[in-house]
């Protein structure tokens, strides 16, 4: 009777030992392993950007809700040819200036509306206008992009008889201080320019806060850095607010951040560019906390520097 066994089928091998199967499956999570401490500081650095990229509008704040007069406004975006809803909301006692407030990130009209509500009550009227992001699906620029919303807030400023042109102000928020510092740099317009808790250098920040990681970190900003790329089309290097900041000169700029913030060194850069900068650090503060954690010095020294800026007679000290 022929024997029909193939050769080299599963009847023909010699059963593998425990050790063997051992040495197979060590072999296979080595190669995984090799493989994955690359990729995932990588993949975690391009999920990190792509998350803070992706567009989502998280809306705003109603001033009626805050005791705050407003008017519904709007005003054209130049970028994307339709219009941005905007709320104006008028000072109390108004001087004829007007503080354009950058919306932060995402963040429809209304956002930053308690420190909004410090310049109504100081004689400041109020531009507040939805973020880019919410008017189209766009990814959010952290801060590029969105200065050019401040020339279109320009533009429709110049509309308005009770606005005095000369005196117009820019003031944002982490990355909407980086759009206002930007802002200011591109319109000269704006005569003076209030920006909290930003980045003074994304690329910077980035290599600060994985400086301890070694090649892990390199991957990581490596994937960042693409992710940013892909996702809004720009580089990562348009991103410096602090290259800007020689440009604003001799307009004035304070920087208010906290002294919890990481990113508080990177203030005291921006502090060291010229002496039209002017840093305070809010005691205790933590990121966006500053008009709760110290409200009277908060009141006491925005104001007191606007009305510097603005000519408008004031007698608040210096931070």
């Amino acid at each position: 009777m022929r024997d029909h066994t193939i050769p080299g089928s599963d009847s023909d091998a010699t059963p593998r030992s425990a050790r063997q199967r051992l040495l197979f499956v060590a072999r296979g999570v080595l190669l995984l392993t090799a493989l994955l401490v690359p990729a995932l500081p990588f993949l975690t650095g391009f999920g990190f950007m792509a998350f803070l990229t992706f567009p989502r509008c998280e809306g705003g704040a109603n001033p009626a809700a805050y005791d705050l007069p407003f008017e519904d406004a709007a005003f054209l975006s130049a970028e994307l040819n339709q219009p941005t809803p905007a709320f104006f909301i008028p000072a109390r006692n108004p001087n004829g200036a007007v503080v354009i407030v950058v919306p932060t990130l995402a963040r429809g009209r209304g956002d930053r509306i308690h420190e909004i509500a410090v310049y109504h009550r100081n004689g400041y009227h109020v531009l507040t206008y939805d973020s880019r992001s919410c008017l189209r699906s766009v990814p959010v620029s952290l801060g590029y992009r969105d200065a050019g919303q401040v020339g279109d807030a320009l533009d429709y400023l110049t509309t308005r008889v009770d606005v005095d042109m000369e005196r117009v102000a820019v003031h944002g928020f982490s990355a909407g201080g980086a759009a206002a510092i930007l802002a200011a740099a591109r319109y000269p317009q704006a005569r003076a320019v209030v920006a909290e808790g930003g980045y003074h250098d994304f690329r910077q920040q980035l290599a600060q806060d994985s400086a301890g990681l070694g090649l892990l970190g390199g991957l990581f900003r490596f994937g960042a850095h693409l992710g940013y790329r892909l996702t809004t089309g720009d580089s990562i290097d348009v991103l410096s607010p602090i290259s800007a900041v020689p440009q604003i000169r001799p307009r004035p700029l304070l920087l208010v951040y906290g002294t919890g913030e990481t990113s508080l060194a990177g203030a005291r850069q921006m502090q060291a560019v010229g002496d039209h900068v002017r840093l305070w650090e809010v005691p205790g503060a933590t990121h966006g906390s500053y008009v709760f954690t110290a409200p009277d010095d908060y009141e006491r020294i925005v104001i007191g520097f606007m009305d510097a800026a603005m000519g408008v007679e004031d007698d608040s000290p210096s931070p």
